[in-house]
């Protein structure tokens, strides 16, 4: 089982990065019904990903990470959890796609003239190497497969020019990584017994020996690691301070500052808070899309969608052969 959960968090960690790099989007929030129309698997406002999308990407993806750690998958007798893993991480990846293909409707951003010759050229070269075992799994037409691009390409343009409207520069105060001990509990009790042993001049380490609930005691941290209410304790701290208790909705914290300032850290986690900066402008790009349409999954149909009996699917060159063709970093 152990195993599994690793090849399951590998997969998706790859599918995720494949258009994205850096980005993470939570769950859009679908209304799950019997059908999205017939064919479809989702839609989201008026954009619907039809069977035949979903089922491309499926077969990609299933010959892209295909092994793991030089052994095949597929072998596994776990293999349904793993096309439900997969399954779960294209989903998540499609539903990025239209939701941004719908803020360029909303913002008139499309392709040039230019761009769409390259999508069309891409698709043409892309449907010419799909086998009939491809085309008989997949369903999909020239037509199709230029739909499927012009989605995909229209999404990646939205993305970088999000992401190089995302102001870059970061100050040392706002990156940077301090180390301290820390003591937490959920219990009042122990919080309340940990404060008087360290006001009586008790070692931090021996009290949080006792009382801590945390994996550690020593921890190498920056912003938004722990909740607001500890930050704004914290990052005031001098190297030696301890805070009071500090209460929050989780619990009970307590912190022994050791290095207020880790330089080397700080400069690399610059890159951190970029990406996080990146992560919000999306994050914030879908819940409004949630706002503005109305969203929702064919269960049943998703659940049908299967890689039984594809051993001889064996096209993976979906997005390389686009990328050939269309580039927007």
């Amino acid at each position: 089982m152990k195993k599994t959960r690793l090849i399951i968090i590998a997969i998706t960690t790859l599918i995720i990065s494949i258009l994205m790099t850096g980005c993470s989007i939570g769950d859009l929030h679908f209304y799950v019904s019997s059908t999205s129309g017939i064919g479809n698997v989702f839609k989201i406002g008026p954009n619907a990903c039809s069977k035949t999308e979903f089922r491309t990407y499926l077969a990609n993806y299933k010959n892209l990470y295909g092994t793991f750690q030089d052994s095949s998958i597929w072998s596994e007798d776990n293999g349904k959890i793993i096309e439900d893993g997969m399954k779960s991480a294209i989903l998540d990846h499609l539903t990025r796609v239209y939701s941004l293909d719908l803020y360029a409707k909303d913002n008139n951003i499309k392709l040039t003239k230019s761009e769409e010759e390259a999508v069309n050229k891409a698709a043409e070269e892309y449907y010419n190497s799909l086998s009939d075992e491809d085309r008989s799994y997949t369903g999909a037409s020239k037509a199709d497969i230029e739909d499927m691009y012009e989605h995909y390409a229209l999404a990646e343009k939205v993305y970088f020019q999000l992401m190089n409207s995302v102001d870059e520069e970061v100050s040392e105060d706002e990156a940077r990584m301090m180390e301290a001990e820390v003591l937490f509990t959920t219990k009042k009790a122990n919080a309340d017994a940990a404060a008087t042993q360290l006001k009586q001049g008790y070692s931090f380490a021996s009290v949080a020996q006792q009382y801590s609930e945390a994996d550690a005691v020593n921890v190498t941290f920056g912003r938004d690691k722990y909740p607001k209410e500890v930050d704004a304790v914290v990052f005031n701290l001098e190297n030696g301070q301890v805070t009071d208790m500090i209460t929050t909705d989780d619990g009970y914290y307590f912190f022994r500052c050791t290095n207020k300032y880790n330089k080397e850290l700080s400069e690399e986690n610059k890159a951190n808070v970029i990406s996080h900066r990146k992560d919000e402008l999306v994050q914030d790009l879908i819940h409004e899309q949630e706002e503005k349409y109305y969203s929702h999954l064919s269960e049943g149909t998703l659940e049908n969608l299967s890689l039984e009996d594809t051993e001889n699917v064996k096209t993976d060159s979906f997005f390389q052969v686009l990328n050939k063709y269309v580039s927007f970093k």
